[in-house]
């Protein structure tokens, strides 16, 4: 992991340089481009406006390597509710999310039944979940967990691929 990679994994795990971010208007500015709201019903708003505009959109739950199954449980949740509103609301919108938050360090079985779970909302809706892709250590792990749920989900689960990687094609 690059000094400057770690360095910015390090900030983002720091309560008040967190505070300090999303309370500065500058860097706010800088971010609206990425991250559609700080609240739920910000980034429904904004998916609103996009796929107005034909756009559709994926939310994302900020978070990562969870420490305990109570918080990849509650992440999991967390996930389902984001798409009862998606739905509600009637938008084209999908969720992408971090196999770590869904407790992948704790446990992989873990891991599946709480994705499975989120997949299993996404799937009675019509919906679709991405997989994110996190760091160079979790690529072959998060691939073989891809495949696991695609033999179960299908055209309902899917997986961000870093091109930079020269594994990449051969995934």
């Amino acid at each position: 992991m690059s000094l400057m990679r770690k360095t910015f994994l390090t900030l983002a795990d720091n309560n008040s340089v967190y505070k300090f971010i999303v309370g500065n208007s500058y860097t706010r500015a800088m971010t609206r481009r990425f991250v559609a709201g700080e609240q739920l019903d910000e980034a429904l708003e904004a998916m609103k406006v996009l796929n107005a505009d034909g756009i559709k959109g994926s939310l994302d739950l900020l978070g990562e390597n969870v420490h305990s199954e109570a918080e990849a449980r509650a992440a999991g949740a967390e996930y389902e509710t984001i798409l009862d509103r998606i739905h509600a609301a009637g938008l084209d919108t999908n969720v992408s999310l971090k196999l770590t938050q869904m407790g992948f360090d704790l446990s992989e079985d873990l891991c599946y039944e709480v994705t499975a779970g989120v997949i299993r909302k996404a799937q009675a809706y019509g919906s679709f979940v991405r997989l994110d892709m996190e760091g160079s250590a979790y690529t072959q792990r998060t691939v073989d967990m891809f495949k696991r749920l695609h033999a179960e989900f299908g055209k309902h689960i899917g997986i961000v691929l870093q091109a930079y990687l020269y594994r990449t094609p051969a995934d």
